[in-house]
Formats: structure tokens, sequence, C-alpha cells
């Protein structure tokens, strides 16, 4: 077998997905023998990766800075270019995450080894992995992409664009900031439009980030263009609903960001800006968002931040959003929402939809246990194309379940697991530990219902300890869950209003501080590895990054 035969079995899909792991290897170990470099053979390198060129006399240019999770396509930054391309705005979207992506890539498989700063720090094989995320808070990161990042800004500089659009979030956030302030000191004039998921809640976005002319809050499809039409006439706009402005009154009385209810007048992102088979990662690997629904149908988990209203889309509308990408080449499909089966009739009737059209790909989703959840219902699913669901089970004990307002006893979180195994699924789960009122005899019963679930579960991608975000139940009413601070609450929520650290709130009845739920969750793993429950590279990232804490 030639190298070249070897790198078309591996990025081919409908071969890639057919052939073993095992033969993948065998075949990988006949390569290295015949001296050749696999990675550089598997990757989809050389590829035209576009220049960055900015269009002149622009009214709004919209940017996405790196890092964003590769392989999934911008869809927050496809929902506002289709907001823009339905008015008379001149505007350019630009995504510097996949540009970045595939010239560091391409680079790294260029050279003989691993890529090395000049301040001698050596780079992750790929940042943009999610085990590595938090690499890009690291000024080493921030300062070697920071070339790439100025030639955007002279670009800028030179093509002078009204105003400036950037989606942020906590990844990026870091070099965002030093982005813009960058810019504003060699371009002064410059109106600088924020949004994303760092400006969801209008009380914390301007903390997270504060150098803005105005921050959109939440979904942008009623606001952003009444935003625009006041900046082209050469106003200031002020006190808008849904926006915050450096220009507000300083007594403006907030007005909430009004939410669109028909889902079905927004067209789906169709990424027109770029070549799509950019959207790949250098493996050849992609991932096309798909939301189906926005909002949360349940939204009462006590420890959620993101419980905001359950609205869905036309059945037969999915179905032509992901024929549409079908049809472009692309296979794999994963729905971008929190509760996929929020109405379960509706994601019955698209996966109906699709076995009707005759669609083969693959579909990957988050689902909530539900008493609808038979084992009829997931063959249906499973035959429309989902290969992967994963369920935030979270509590696992009948208390914990109670305590977390899951809506769902153990028995169900069984039965939900057997059939969606049964049904050929790959089957995953999350956990949270250390919810206020969670006791040792619990985590007992935890443990014993998950090794109880063993056979239906085939990796536990999350094991997480519980964070205080803020927009949650217990962040918003701490007194009625016996959560205490070590400080003056007040003053601790003022100057943490994103989430509370955990060194600076514990529970009582019984007493639970971020030790306890470390030394919880240490036990858990222990037990759950020595009884050979997979757990995925995720969790056990997370894991290593908690202990740490306690050294």
């Amino acid at each position: 077998m030639t190298a070249l035969t070897f790198r078309r079995l591996l990025i081919t899909p409908p071969i890639s997905n057919i052939i073993s792991k095992a033969l993948i290897r065998r075949i990988k170990n006949v390569v290295i023998k015949m001296g050749f470099n696999v990675e550089q053979l598997t990757s989809i390198y050389p590829i035209n990766i576009p220049p960055i060129d900015i269009y002149s006399d622009l009214d709004f240019l919209l940017m996405e800075l790196p890092p964003r999770y590769m392989p999934f396509m911008p869809n927050g930054l496809g929902y506002v270019h289709n907001i823009l391309k339905k008015h008379a705005f001149r505007f350019q979207t630009l995504d510097l995450n996949i540009i970045f992506y595939h010239r560091y890539h391409s680079q790294r498989l260029q050279s003989t080894g691993s890529i090395i700063t000049k301040d001698g720090y050596e780079m992750k094989e790929d940042p943009w992995d999610t085990i590595f995320i938090t690499e890009w808070n690291r000024p080493e990161v921030v300062e070697f992409f920071w070339p790439q990042l100025d030639e955007v800004i002279q670009e800028i500089i030179k093509k002078k664009p009204r105003t400036i659009g950037i989606s942020i979030h906590a990844n990026n956030r870091a070099i965002v900031k030093k982005f813009v302030s960058v810019l504003r000191n060699r371009m002064p004039d410059v109106k600088i439009i924020v949004g994303g998921y760092d400006c969801v809640y209008s009380d914390i976005g301007p903390h997270l980030f504060s150098d803005y002319d105005h921050m959109v809050i939440g979904e942008a499809e009623l606001t952003i263009e009444p935003l625009l039409k006041a900046l082209a006439r050469g106003e200031q706009p002020k006190n808008m609903p849904g926006v915050i402005s450096r220009y507000d009154s300083p007594n403006r009385v907030w007005v909430e960001t009004p939410l669109i209810d028909d889902l079905d007048s927004i067209d789906f992102p169709q990424y027109q800006w770029i070549d799509l088979s950019l959207y790949q990662s250098f493996t050849g690997n992609h991932l096309v968002p798909i939301a189906a629904s926005r909002g949360c149908r349940w939204g009462k988990c006590r420890f959620c931040a993101e419980c905001f209203p359950f609205r869905i889309r036309s059945p037969y509308l999915v179905a032509d959003e992901i024929e549409f990408f079908v049809n472009k080449g692309f296979f794999s499909f994963h729905f971008n929402e929190s509760d996929v089966n929020g109405d379960p009739q509706a994601l019955y009737e698209i996966c109906s939809e699709i076995i009707r059209r005759g669609l083969k790909f693959s579909l990957i989703g988050q689902i909530r246990i539900h008493k609808k959840n038979t084992r009829e219902y997931f063959y249906h699913l499973a035959k429309a194309g989902f290969r992967h669901l994963r369920f935030g089970v979270d509590g696992w004990s009948e208390n914990t379940l109670r305590l977390q307002r899951k809506g769902y006893n153990m028995k169900l979180v069984v039965q939900n697991l057997r059939n969606c195994h049964k049904a050929g699924m790959y089957t995953t789960v999350n956990m949270v530990i250390g919810v206020p009122g969670e006791t040792d005899n619990d985590v007992d019963q935890m443990i014993e219902n998950m090794i109880r679930c063993k056979d239906y579960i085939d990796s536990v991608e999350g094991i997480n300890t519980l964070i205080l975000a803020a927009g949650s139940e217990y962040y918003k009413n701490p007194d009625i869950y016996k959560i205490r601070f070590r400080g003056e609450k007040n003053t601790i929520y003022k100057q943490n209003p994103y989430y509370i650290p955990t060194d600076l709130w514990y529970s009582v009845a019984p007493y639970i501080d971020q030790t306890v739920r470390i030394q919880r969750m240490n036990r858990i793993y222990s037990v759950l590895s020595s009884n050979k429950l997979n757990v995925g590279d995720f969790a056990r990232q997370e894991i290593k990054r908690l202990r740490k804490t306690l050294d």
C-alpha cells in the first residue's frame, strides 16, 4: 500500500467511517516503516489559505478572533452575517479563527518538530483542542499570534471601516482585549460593537469586557439593525433596548433584549464569506452546527445559567438546512442547542423528514432524560443518523437529582440510557458534584448508580464540580440553599459578576467547599476507573486541572 493510498483512506469520509481503528493502526505502522511522516500524509495540507484582505469603504466589519473550537463552523457569526445581508449595509465578515488555525497547522506540519515561540515556550500540538483551550490565556500564546493580529490591525487602519463588530467569549477574551486596545490607540475614532457568549447578561457583559462603544446583549436579530442604521446616519445611539452603550444615560432603565419568537423567519447560516472546505480540521474532520431550537424547555436546573425561553423551528426547515450541507459534501452534524428533545415530537418529526429524504450522515446532540425516550424513539433517531447522544444526567442519586431539580428519577435515567445504547448509539453522560445538601451517602449512591449503568455508558464526558455561575438559581438565591461566603456577600458579587471563585463560598448542612468537592470527584473517578467505566479525555483533563488547585 502506498503512502498516498493511506492518506486517502484516512481523510476520505465514507471510507474513514467504515474501516476499523485497528486496521488504521496497522496501516500507520506500515507507512512509518516506509519512512513517511504519518501526520503530514494524513493532513489536508497544502490548501489555499485566503489572505487577510479587508474591503474599502465598509459600514461594518464583522470579525471573529481565535480561538473557537475546531472543526465547528461559527454559527453565531453566521446568524449575524444573515441579518446584515438583509439590509443596505456595506459589510464584510472575516473569520480570523479559521485563517489562523490553518496557518498554524500548515506551519507546524512543515516544521521538523514542535513550534517554539521566540521566548522559548513550546506551543501545544493543537491549541484549539478543548483540553488545551486555557492556553489562550497565556501571554506567550497571545504574543505568538500577535504578528498576525497586528497584520489585521494594519489592514483595518489602511481600509478604515466605520464600525467593527467582534464576537467575544471566555476563550478569546484575552486576545480581543489586547487587539481592541491596540487598535483604539492607533485608530481612535473607530467604533467597536461587541456581542457573543460574554454578552448574554446585561449585568455581566460590561464587567467581562469594558472596551466597547456598544454591546449587543443576547440575541441580535431585533437589536443590531436599528443600532447600525443609527450609526450609519452619523448618530450616537444610546439607551436602546437590548444594547448597552458607553453613551447611555447614567440613570437609564434597562429594557430587556427582545427575542424573536418565529425562528422560521431566520435564514440558517451558509457561511458564504469563505470557501466552505476550509471548515475542517487539519486531519480532515468537520462538524456542522445545527440549531433546531433556542433556549431550554425545562429551564429549572438550579446550577444552570442558561435558562432562556424555549422556541423551535419547523422540522421541515431543519431538514432543509441539513440537506443543504449534505449536498455540499458534509456528513457530520451537531445539534448546537441546550435541549435537543425539548419538544420530543418536533425532534421525531425532524428525523422522519430526514428519513423520508434519504439523507445519509451522522448526528450528535445533547439530550435530556425524558419519559418519551422509549426504545422505539431512539431507534427512530438512530435510523435518521444519530450516532452519539450526550445525557446531562448530572445528579446520579435520587437525592441529588431532587436537589439539582432535574425533574426525573434514577429509574427513568436507567431506562433512557439502556434504550439509547440498545438502539446502537454512542451513549455518554455528565455529572455535577458538590451541590448544596449533597451527602457522603449521595456520593456512594452516585457511584453505585453509574456502575449499575456501566453497560449502557460508552463514556463519561464531564465530571464537574459545582460552579456558582451568574444567572443560576444557586447564584441568585444563595441563602435559600445555605450557601455562605468568605467575606461580605455584596462586595464578592460586585467584584465577581461572572461567577464566584470557589475559594470564596461554601455550603453548610452538610459542610461542602471546593476541597470537599474535589475529594468527592477524586473518589468517584477512582472507583469508576477501577470498574473500567470509560472517562473521556475532557473529563480527565478537568480532573487533572482541579487536582492541581489543591497542591
